[in-house]
């Protein structure tokens, strides 16, 4: 998978919101394992230099060196039991072939040790691993995976260290993997040539989406001096330029021991680790010098740039004259300096983030655009950090002004500097995420730490975070400090690149046109051997993706190395005036977390259709006591902040009724809970939404996000479209989250007048903001004594006045009938690559066969899609999952086909009736091993007992289900698929993309969705 950590991305781990670095738990101390590594002993070829406990996360780190090949180790030791091993290498291409990223995938498609076709996603099934990937960034590649079970770390330890140190690499990888010419017809020599390559069809997908293209631009335009000037991931039409031999070269030099960094996290034992990778690997190496691989720091530019790209039109987007973007970008500091990071972290908060934030009110409360672009905010994951202010949505004619507002707002900066209270606010942020708990900590620090440490950065002092937040805050309440920050890398910085961006009808045209150039290029060089070559290949290669393969080589656990982790959540309920209350005590290290689920289900048609709207302006607005101003520095000076999420839930027993509503939701210190729930008190008695500018900016804003990581998504919104056609439920999700949300958005800012919209949204309000239509949970540990009465008076305010009211219970809405006939919809798109999904009705959780269809759904998708979908037709990805109400999924991901893997849906029920052997011992054990990965993922103390409050999903409900799918029979796959998935059985079917001409079947019903600018 191609990463683009933070912005310029097509992996986005951190959103804007996000911006912080930092964040984290504390679990209790553990008394050191690594009794035996001390600083300047040799332990199994590593000589350890540094070892230091970070208080913040009762962490001890030690940090090591291999004396032969200087392969550089962290260890990370805490009593965590979701213990992290990763291996990564700075991968620095001077060229724009997607080598590292072709690389990233070849490597994984066997080794020496493990000789079979795509050793890791068969390792899907074959551990319980919480986590399992790999990914390509701008100057790096690295292999994470977690566990919980040692044995199942140990097993992928082995695979992937062998992958990534002794790969095969075969040139027939490679075409599969990366690119290669085929006939349209294998089996006819005649007929036409096409590029293909899962890589190659990945990034078409990746670069159809706008903001992804736009970032990609902006880093390669504002530093073009060495790998950041070109595209690692790939362009499309370079990626046909690179070849089987430049591939190994580069593994040979930037897979090497000394380039290597070596990273482990948890309570598994280091010794055990340092021994096997020594012995087994890096003992077998000598050093080579990585120099060649290291990234210079950016010459500064003398004056600012200006560039402007063109992009397609997004055609489910605002009026095209408008679907302009403008970015300001300023390259900061070098990433190495943490403190310099931290602080510019700290500083890119206080400038953009919420209402207070100077760029807030001088740029977005202007309503000059649809509000902040994807590259707004500090990237601090490259070696010369960026700071960009961008806005999508803009006519071009305000290009000008917003340069000149942008300017003007550096320069008030600069003057006045920040209030008090909003610098308290963001420090106040900083210090809540180092106290939130959270399962993946191991693995955020990781992510983290990557980018500093591919740089040679000082990797141990950047987890201080205590002495880097006491230096903070001395130093932001110092105006002649921040004066001079304001100065050094604003004012008198001339390395500064101002980039527009702007709809081009013709931009599908003139990449078809350059690819079929490159095409005809290619085949008009093509010698007589040449073509011969490429026929065979063809053949060569989809005899090898066919072909049955022995994994006997491949480690997987067995049933008795799986133990049950999870146990009962200790819940308690109770009840407050009407409000019916789910208390937990949990591990929450000082942090009470609020939730609640506020019923819609009264609401009309009308109001229904602007909820989530409602959701996204609910706590922007005045309240009784506070402007909206002073409110959200008294929300982020005492909370995480107030979340708002439309929420639709089907009955866990019954498929014909659901809930619908809104999950509300923050987090404090114990301190701080009863100002949480003073605020929460004041979204109760209503916000003030008269202003009209303000509802009509974020209006503006809300509708211009809408299509935002639509294509990154685009098979959960094709399989979303498609239930919608089978189920009323989901005919509800789909007019509220899915596209047909994004339309319906479209059409009533066209057609309202705002003070419609102002009553709408204050009709909601007075309908559901109330106490009697509330159900809460609590999460909060043992040291906070007085939650108890602060919570009771809370539900006492919220109720007054609702005296004689029952008890709030959830009020299920029935579902309606949906006409039983096969549907189809297409969604037409101007993208190179389709998003295409099929789905079915079945039974519902608690059934006897629902365990069995799960079952199903993961043997199909390792042993019937994924071999068809993506690696004979050259699809990214492709799978089937259920969800919760029984709705069997089939779908695939950055498709180069549409009909042809439609058809493949459709021919599941025969395929499995003549692929009865397949369903042996060891291919069963594995589809329930990865149904187990799913529900044995570790759950966070916050959120333990939350499927119960959410969805009626108790501990025994779950239990019940994980035993069902251990007890699943070698025939309950065939005979389930038979009953429930035959070719007669009713379904609903979703192409989004330009599909072909001829979608659907005699018997299907389709219709085509085309958005506003189509």
């Amino acid at each position: 998978m191609y990463s683009r950590l933070h912005k310029h991305g097509y992996m986005r781990l951190r959103h804007l919101p996000e911006i912080r670095h930092y964040s984290g738990s504390i679990l209790k101390k553990k008394e050191h394992l690594a009794k035996n590594i001390q600083p300047g002993k040799a332990v199994h070829g590593f000589l350890c230099s540094e070892i230091e406990h970070i208080k913040e996360y009762n962490i001890t780190a030690y940090f090591l060196v291999h004396e032969k090949t200087k392969t550089e180790y962290l260890h990370l030791e805490r009593d965590d039991t979701n213990n992290v091993f990763s291996v990564g290498f700075r991968t620095t291409p001077l060229d724009s072939m997607g080598t590292p990223h072709i690389l990233e995938h070849t490597v994984l498609c066997g080794s020496e040790k493990y000789p079979v076709r795509d050793p890791f996603f068969k390792m899907l099934n074959r551990s319980l691993a919480t986590f399992m990937n790999a990914l390509t960034g701008p100057d790096y590649t690295f292999y994470p995976f977690s566990s919980q079970n040692e044995v199942d770390y140990r097993n992928l330890q082995k695979v992937y260290l062998d992958a990534v140190f002794k790969p095969n690499l075969s040139r027939l990888d490679f075409l599969q993997e990366g690119w290669r010419l085929e006939h349209t017809k294998l089996d006819d020599k005649n007929s036409e040539l096409q590029f293909k390559g899962v890589v190659y069809n990945e990034m078409k997908g990746a670069f159809s989406e706008t903001s992804s293209l736009f970032g990609q631009k902006f880093i390669n335009t504002i530093l073009p001096k060495g790998t950041y000037g070109y595209v690692s991931g790939g362009d499309p039409i370079r990626i046909p330029e690179l070849t089987h031999e430049h591939l190994k070269k580069f593994h040979a030099t930037h897979y090497h021991p000394s380039n290597a960094r070596i990273y482990s996290y948890g309570s598994f034992p280091l010794e055990a680790n340092l021994k096997f990778v020594n012995e087994a690997y890096l003992s077998k190496y000598d050093y080579l010098n990585p120099q060649d691989t290291i990234v210079a720091q950016q010459e500064r530019w003398k004056s600012p740039k200006r560039a402007e790209i063109p992009c397609r039109v997004d055609q489910y987007g605002g009026p095209i004259e408008k679907q302009n973007q403008i970015a300001i970008g300023y390259v900061m500091s070098d990433i190495t300096n943490i403190y310099e990071t931290f602080m510019l972290t700290a500083l890119a908060e206080l400038m953009i983030i919420g209402p207070n934030s100077a760029f807030y009110k001088s740029l977005i409360e202007k309503n000059i655009s649809g509000g902040y672009n994807s590259l707004t905010g500090y990237d601090n994951q490259i070696r010369d950090t960026l700071f960009v202010i961008g806005l999508r949505d803009v006519e071009k004619s305000k290009f000008e002004t917003v340069e000149k507002i942008a300017n003007q707002t550096i320069e008030d900066i600069f003057a006045k500097g920040f209030e008090k209270d909003h610098i308290e606010s963001v420090l106040h942020g900083f210090e809540l995420s180092i106290k939130h708990q959270s399962p993946k900590f191991g693995l955020n620090v990781l992510f983290n730490l990557m980018p500093l440490w591919n740089h040679n950065g000082p990797i141990l002092n950047a987890l201080k975070v205590n002495e880097l937040l006491t230096k903070l805050k001395t130093n932001l309440m110092n105006p002649i400090y921040v004066k001079d920050v304001i100065e050094k890398y604003f004012l008198s910085n001339n390395h500064k690149l101002i980039m527009t961006m702007q709809p081009d009808p013709k931009f599908d045209d003139t990449f078809n046109e350059a690819e079929a150039k490159s095409l005809q290029s290619k085949v008009a060089a093509l010698t007589k051997e040449d073509r011969e070559k490429i026929y065979q290949d063809g053949l060569e290669l989809s005899e090898a993706q066919k072909k049955v393969e022995q994994l006997d080589s491949l480690p997987c656990l067995k049933i008795e190395e799986i133990t049950l982790n999870k146990t009962a959540p200790p819940l308690r309920h109770a009840v407050a005036e009407t409000i019916p209350l789910q208390l937990c005590e949990a591990n929450t290290n000082g942090v009470t977390y609020f939730k609640g689920v506020l019923g819609t289900e009264s609401l009309k048609e009308t109001q229904r259709q602007l909820l989530p709207f409602f959701n996204y302006v609910l706590d922007k607005f005045d309240t009784k006591s506070y402007n909206y101003r002073d409110f959200d520095k008294y929300v982020s000076k005492s909370t995480s902040g107030l979340s708002f999420i439309t929420h639709i839930t089907e009955h866990i027993d019954q498929q014909e009724q659901y809930e619908q509503g809104v999950l509300i939701g923050s987090h404090c210190l114990d301190e701080n809970l009863p100002k949480m729930l003073d605020i929460w008190s004041e979204i109760f008695n209503k916000p003030n939404f008269g202003n009209s500018e303000r509802m009509t900016m974020l209006l503006t804003n809300y509708c211009s996000s809408l299509t935002s990581g639509i294509i990154d998504s685009g098979h959960t919104y094709a399989m979303q479209a498609a239930r919608s056609l089978i189920s009323s439920v989901d005919q509800c999700k789909e007019n509220l989250l899915g596209l047909h949300h994004v339309i319906s958005m479209q059409e009533i800012q066209k057609n309202y007048k705002i003070d419609e919209i102002q009553s709408i949204v204050d009709q909601i309000a007075k309908q559901v903001l109330k106490g009697s239509n509330l159900r809460a949970a609590f999460h909060y540990s043992n040291t906070n004594k007085d939650i108890h009465n602060i919570v009771d008076k809370f539900c006492t305010e919220l109720c007054k006045g609702d005296e004689g009211k029952e008890l709030n219970r959830i009020n299920w809405t029935d579902s309606g009938k949906t006409a039983k006939e096969n549907r189809g919809i297409h969604i037409s798109m101007n993208i190179p690559v389709n998003f295409c999904a099929k789905v079915i009705p079945t039974v519902a959780y608690t059934d006897p066969d629902f365990a069995k269809l799960r079952v199903l759904s993961r043997f199909l998708s390792s042993k019937y899609l994924h071999p068809i979908v993506r690696e004979q037709n050259g699809a990214y990805g492709g799978g089937a999952t259920i969800t919760m109400d029984g709705v069997f999924n089939f779908y695939s991901y950055r498709d180069p086909n549409s009909n042809v893997t439609l058809d493949v849906f459709d021919k599941t029920a025969d395929w499995m009736a003549n692929n009865t052997s397949l369903v042996d011992d060891q291919n069963l054990f594995e589809a329930k091993l990865s149904i187990l990965q799913q529900m044995d993922q570790p759950v966070p103390e916050y959120m333990k007992g939350i499927d119960l409050f959410l969805y009626g999903l108790s501990y025994d409900i779950w239990q019940t289900q994980r035993e069902r799918v251990l007890a699943v029979q070698n025939e309950d796959l065939a005979e389930v698929c038979k009953k429930y998935l035959s070719a007669d059985k009713w379904y609903g079917k979703c192409v989004i993309g330009e599909g072909v001409a001829n979608l659907g079947k005699e018997n299907e019903a389709w219709e085509r969705l085309s958005g506003p600018q189509q």
